[in-house]
């Protein structure tokens, strides 16, 4: 689905930098031709300024209260290359750390071991599971899970709604990065960034000391991502319980699992 595929890759000095999310891919040293050509195209912008994003002074995310902050990226599939596939599906799930945000490392709880098999969301394609290790590696070992099964179980968690969003926006034809965020975004999903390069999605999310992820507008993560004790029911105009599906939301006063990851009175 992603990563099965051969690549040619001419490593130089004089090469510019890769679009953002390329540095990401699990590069063996022969690579398609066409990420040459993608190296030396015009990067993706900023989905609100129209700024590349190798000017990331407007884009370093704040985790402010929250643990670790970072984002989801879910690929729409009508990238090129790698980034063509026949469904949506998350790319991963990293922690907004250095240069992109204020998110700290935090190391796995329970185990940093590599993934040993292909989670529900990765399934399709050859060469998924180096994928999955190259992602742990990469990104999970610092998102303050855990270990890998933790890491992978939230990831497709937090995937299946925009995912389902997004399968059914471009069954009805849409092919336009920003159509696809606004799809997500009246849906209630916080669109973070896009790349229209790569036809992907970023989200943002935020966890909190307890290691679960919860998909936040950042201007929110203070309140939704903070270390105190969970609430045990639903009142108006605040959050309830955190969940992953309307299941989890058997508390007083809940009536469904919203897309914030909290269990709400609205129905």
């Amino acid at each position: 689905q992603h990563w099965g595929r051969t690549r040619i890759c001419v490593p130089s000095s004089s090469c510019p930098p890769l679009p953002r999310g390329i540095e990401h891919m699990p590069f063996s040293y022969t690579m398609l031709t066409d990420l040459v050509a993608m190296a030396y195209n015009a990067p993706p912008h900023h989905a609100s300024s129209g700024v590349p994003w190798g000017a990331r002074s407007d884009s370093y995310m704040e985790c402010g209260a929250a643990a670790v902050c970072g984002i989801l990226v879910l690929e729409t599939g009508l990238g090129s290359g790698a980034y063509q596939h026949d469904e949506p599906s998350p790319h991963g799930l990293w922690p907004e750390t250095g240069k992109y945000g204020s998110s700290p490392c935090v190391a796995p709880s329970s185990s940093t071991a590599d993934p040993t098999s292909v989670y529900s969301c990765y399934q399709g394609g050859s060469g998924q599971l180096e994928f999955e290790q190259h992602e742990w590696q990469k990104h999970g070992e610092c998102a303050g899970v855990m270990d890998a099964e933790d890491y992978f179980t939230q990831i497709c968690a937090l995937a299946r709604g925009p995912v389902s969003v997004l399968s059914s926006a471009r069954a009805a034809g849409t092919t336009s990065i920003n159509e696809f965020a606004s799809a997500l975004q009246t849906e209630g999903y916080a669109i973070y960034d896009t790349d229209s390069e790569n036809s992907q999605v970023f989200l943002s999310a935020c966890s909190s000391t307890d290691g679960k992820w919860r998909l936040a507008a950042v201007s929110t993560f203070s309140t939704v991502c903070t270390g105190g004790t969970p609430s045990t029911q639903c009142l108006p105009n605040q959050h309830g319980p955190p969940c992953q599906s309307d299941k989890e939301c058997d508390y007083k006063g809940c009536v469904r699992c919203a897309h914030s990851g909290f269990c709400t009175a609205v129905a």
